[in-house]
This record gives C-alpha cells, structure tokens and sequence, in this order.
C-alpha cells in the first residue's frame, strides 16, 4: 500500500516537472485534469451521482431558505441606496483603524449583509470606477470577502450544529480574523485624501422594479452558490472514495497525535466549505476544537469560493496565489480566536441525538495559545513585509 503511494507521489512529481521543463501550454495541462475527472466520475458513477443528490439536499435543506431570502432582502436595500447609507455610519469604524478611504466601506458593509462573493463584486466594481487604487483593492478582496452571517449563525449554527449559540462564536471568530489580517497589511506610505467617494443614488426606485430586480438577483445567487456545492459535492466523493488519501492523511494523524479525521476534514473543507462543514458537525470531536476547523473552513473559503472570486478579478491579473496565501492566514487567526472563545465559556450544547458540555479548559492552555497566536502574528507581520517588498 505504501509502495504504492510513494509510486503515484513520484509519478505527480514527475509529470509536473516534465510540463515545467517541455513548457507545455496550461490549456493542455487543463485538458488532462478534465478528462482524468471525467475518467473518475464515470468509474465512481454510482457514487458521484448519490454524492450530488446530496448537495441537492443540502441546498435544498440549508442553502436555499437562508441564502435566498437573505439575498433579496439586502438586494432590496441595495437598491435603495441602503449600502451608501451604512457605508456613511459604519464606514468610519472600519476605514480609519485599517487605513482604508472611505469608498472602501462600500464593499466591507456589502460583505457584511450578503458575504461571498458579494464583496469581492464590489471590490472590482470600485476599482474599475476608480474609487480606489491598485493595492487598496487587493487588501479589500481579503478585507472585503467573508462568509455571511445568516450562513455562520443560520445554516451552521442553528441547522448543521443545532445550536444557534455556536453560531455567533463562530461570527466573532470569522469577524475578527480579516480585521487583523487587514491591520497587519497596512502600508505606511499612502494617501486616501484624494480618493472618491461612492455616489448616493438620488433615484426614485418602484418597488415592484425593485423587488423584481432583487429576486433575480436572489435566484442568480443562491444557483451560483448552489451549483458550486453540488460540483464540489461530487469532487469531494471522489476524493473520499479514494482509499490511498484516506490512508496518507489518516497516517499524519496518527504521526502528530491528532483527533481522527480531523485533517482529513479541514482537506475536504478546503475544497468546499459548505460540505466540508457538514462533515466536521459529524466528526466525534470537542466542541471548542470542532468549533475552530469549522471556522477556519469558513475563513479560507475553500477552492469553491476561491473558483467564484476568480470568475471575478481575472480580468484584473490578481494574483490568486497571494490571496489564498492571505485567506489561509486568516483561517488560522480564526481557527485560533474561535477556539479561545469556545474554551474560556462553557457552552450546553445539544446537536441531533446528544448532549455534551465542554471540559473547563485550564488557563495555562488559553496562555500558551495566546503565547502562540501571538508568535503566529509576528511570523505573519515578517511575511507580509517580504511581500509587500516584492
């Protein structure tokens, strides 16, 4: 079995560096991916098709009724003008402290009602316009692109966890963490005094035009969303049919001590989120420890959302690299606040068939995670400083 493993390890190390060295053009390196997906699914049919009545469900069950109806309420207020209005009482909060002009609340508070990729939307939508420079938009994407509250207190919370509690420690943990990343990324030379300011919209709207508008809006949305889950749905069944990753990510465990399926988890909910924090509510962990890989799924986002945020900046040549670079540091810093939050209150939690009340956690542990956050932070401080350099 190891043998094995090893052998497909070099045969993917091979490949890559034959591609590198020939100089093989990325569209034929795009078409082998494809037909070996295709291959999979055809020899996994029975599976693949289960896994996608699965992400049917979970849209059904979870995505629609909070998405949707979400969706075409802040729709409704966007178009009413009600984005540059919060913009106005919000936007001092959170410009000033991240060094950001005051154009860029526009996105941050879009981010906040409708999260991804709503954000990232208007992230290019300012920058295209001219609202805000070169390096002021890629700190927003980061800033700017997050899991929405009705999905971490509504979908997670009170429908995957059962309790709606959770939910809101999970909204703290996913709040905090782009603020910190955003005031680490801070550069000291800039000037926003000369940057725009988002026009308000003076219109008269009809309703009906507007509600229409937001339904649209709402559907095209919550499809979008659906889609991808239903895709990555079926990506994530092959991955878990696959025995020898099971094997490899089961042996690290094993290696560093680790809760079973715990890395195995945070894996599949790097690929999609939704369905990967489906599968850690049904992992046998403790709740601050489960609390914490569920938040920092939702932080990184996972290659779904990274798929959609791509759809939208491609055009602008950013790097996905150093954003997914900056969304798995963001994970950590809410994987970390998560799990201290958790910790310090004693939470009564009932999920399906089970009651289970969390072990009081010694303070020395909160020290030493401080202790380490704090390292982590620097560490990140050092990084960010060489690549802004770059």
């Amino acid at each position: 079995m190891y043998s094995i493993i090893f052998l497909l390890i070099i045969i993917f190390l091979l490949l890559l560096l034959l591609f590198k060295l020939l100089k093989v053009n990325k569209n034929y390196f795009m078409c082998i991916l494809i037909t070996v997906f295709i291959f999979l699914f055809v020899s996994n049919l029975q599976s693949c098709i289960d896994a996608a009545l699965v992400g049917v469900n979970l849209v059904v069950k979870t995505i629609v009724p909070t998405i949707f109806p979400f969706s075409v309420i802040c729709n409704l207020l966007i178009s009413y003008d009600g984005v540059s209005l919060y913009s106005k009482i919000l936007g001092p909060l959170f410009c000033k402290p991240l060094k950001l002009s005051k154009s860029s609340s526009f996105p941050i508070v879009a981010s906040i009602l409708s999260g991804y990729p709503l954000g990232c939307k208007y992230c290019c939508d300012l920058y295209s316009l001219g609202y805000i420079d070169r390096k002021e938009f890629e700190r927003l994407l980061n800033i700017a692109s997050n899991a929405s509250p009705m999905f971490l207190i509504g979908s997670i919370g009170a429908t995957m966890l059962g309790d709606i509690k959770l939910g809101f420690i999970l909204l703290i943990g996913n709040y905090l963490a782009p603020m910190i990343v955003g005031i680490l990324t801070i550069k000291q030379s800039k000037n926003l005094s000369n940057m725009k300011e988002v026009p308000a919209n003076t219109s008269n709207i009809n309703f009906g035009t507007a509600l229409k508008s937001a339904l649209d809006n709402g559907v095209n949305t919550t499809l979008q969303v659906g889609s991808f889950v239903v895709l990555f749905s079926i990506i994530i069944s092959i991955i878990k049919n696959n025995a020898y990753i099971s094997i490899i990510f089961s042996n690290i465990e094993n290696f560093l001590n680790l809760p079973q399926y715990s890395l195995y988890g945070i894996f599949l909910g790097s690929v999609e989120f939704t369905n990967g924090c489906k599968l850690i509510t049904t992992l046998p962990l403790t709740i601050p420890f489960k609390l914490s890989i569920i938040s920092f799924i939702c932080s990184f986002s996972g290659l779904s959302v990274i798929a959609q945020i791509s759809s939208f900046v491609s055009k602008y040549n950013v790097s996905l690299a150093k954003y997914s670079f900056y969304k798995l540091i963001q994970g950590i810093i809410s994987f970390f606040i998560t799990f201290v939050i958790s910790s310090v209150f004693t939470i009564k939690y009932t999920a399906y068939t089970s009651t289970f009340i969390p072990d009081n956690y010694n303070i020395t542990i909160i020290i030493y995670l401080f202790i380490l956050l704090s390292l982590i932070c620097t560490l990140i401080i050092a990084i960010s400083k060489k690549l802004h350099r770059s």
